[in-house]
């Protein structure tokens, strides 16, 4: 049994581990840091620029959450909260491909791609929020030779546009 809000060990050990940065941006919103911190707790606000989404849900509200789409599905965990010196919420995003709905924490993590740490640090600035995203520890567990902190490096970048885009939009209604 689990406690509410940890992470069960996946069944295979990963194959690589990156404990490392693999990149970091800096994203200026115009929603207050309170109401961007509801938006990376909210699966809809994921889907917002989540890769090829399809759909998402709630396992524990505030706690973990899905966002599947074309390329797999990710179980989003919320690892630690602190509000000194600024509001950083770090999830745990575990991948996994090949699954079909319904979705489980557990069959996500039994089924691992990978796993990667995301910190969000949310920053009070004129007219909104200064977000400061960093992505970081990805555990492989499939795929050894397949360079992922490439590939997320440049989804992230690819991404951040459509975030802003989305949340701007969101903030507005």
């Amino acid at each position: 049994m689990v406690a509410a809000g940890a992470s069960a060990p996946a069944k295979t050990a990963p194959t690589e581990i990156l404990l490392m940065r693999v990149h970091r941006e800096s994203i200026h919103l115009i929603a207050a840091p309170t109401t961007v911190r509801e938006f990376i707790l909210t699966p809809e606000r994921m889907m917002d620029y989540y890769p090829g989404g399809i759909s998402c849900g709630v396992f524990e509200a505030g706690k973990a959450y899905f966002c599947h789409g074309k390329a797999g599905v990710s179980l989003v965990e919320l690892v630690e909260e602190r509000k000194e010196p600024a509001l950083r919420v770090t999830l745990k995003v575990t991948t996994a491909r090949g699954l079909r709905p319904p979705f489980s924490p557990d069959s996500i993590r039994d089924n691992a791609f990978f796993s990667m740490l995301e910190d969000w640090e949310l920053h009070p600035d004129e007219g909104g929020t200064r977000l400061v995203k960093t992505w970081r520890d990805i555990e492989k567990f499939k795929m050894r030779w397949l360079p992922l902190n490439l590939i997320v490096r440049k989804t992230a970048k690819g991404e951040s546009e459509t975030l802003r885009t989305a949340w701007n939009r969101a903030a507005l209604q």
